[in-house]
């Protein structure tokens, strides 16, 4: 299998890129951070597993087109790819985002994902098919407020995901989506730190979640790879929902 991961110098997708790496698949990462692209590949390498790296911008389109493009350079082909480049909002009141904030999340989480759907299909095709997971949010389905351009952002992911996944069934690819919960993730401990209360937010995330934690990348990465393999043969067009039992409540 060849992956495409973006977004995987760090967090869920760097979890997710040494899973793919473990199970044998060639992987291609993506991202803008260069020295944890590096220190990825050489725990790959060190792991006895294959992987190359370009520095990526998703709000790009000529900067995921030509990750798309390495992938099949580097090993032929394109059998999966993971669109899971985001980045957070701080907790803002709506009437209170700038449009540049408005901006800048939509064109990374939204765009970015619509740009590696985009460029990733033809490569897809070429291959007689294959599939996308596309990172939506549990904030797609639940919130609490205050991050109303990150959930516009998730919830445009999810609607994406349904159309793509209707329009090339027929062509064999599956396209499906992943809605975390709370994931200990650099993104989520970024917000912790910057709140007034940091030890009162983790224990908000606590007490919103039924299983009493946050989630791990691993956690995410196994999901991702059974919606990328032929275990999730019979699954599209779906939003699969890890957060710990949240939007059950």
């Amino acid at each position: 299998m060849v992956a495409i991961v973006t977004g995987g110098a760090g967090g869920m997708g760097r979890d997710t890129a040494l899973l793919f790496a473990r199970e044998g698949a060639s992987v291609v990462v993506g991202d803008v951070d260069i020295d944890g692209g590096a220190s990825l590949l050489a725990e790959i390498a060190a792991a006895g597993g294959k992987a190359v790296f370009q520095r990526t911008d998703v709000a790009v389109e000529a900067d995921v087109a030509a990750l798309v493009a390495k992938a099949e350079q580097s090993y032929g082909k394109l059998d999966t790819i993971f669109n899971n480049a985001g980045i957070e909002q701080p907790v803002t009141a709506s009437d209170e985002i700038s449009e540049e904030l408005f901006e800048r999340v939509i064109d990374i989480n939204l765009k970015g994902t619509f740009f590696g759907c985009k460029h990733a299909i033809p490569a897809l095709l070429r291959n007689g098919g294959g599939t996308i997971v596309n990172n939506s949010s549990v904030s797609a389905f639940a919130n609490v407020g205050g991050n109303l351009s990150y959930a516009a952002s998730k919830g445009g992911i999810m609607s994406m995901t349904r159309v793509i996944a209707i329009e090339y069934a027929a062509r064999n690819i599956r396209c499906n989506a992943i809605n975390p919960g709370v994931i200990d993730t650099g993104m989520n401990q970024r917000n912790k730190a910057k709140a007034a209360d940091p030890d009162a937010m983790e224990q908000k995330w606590r007490s919103i979640t039924p299983l009493g934690r946050m989630g791990t990348g691993t956690e995410i990465g196994e999901a991702v790879l059974f919606l990328a393999s032929a275990q999730s043969s019979f699954v599209t067009g779906i939003g699969l929902v890890i957060d710990g039992g949240r939007i059950a409540t």
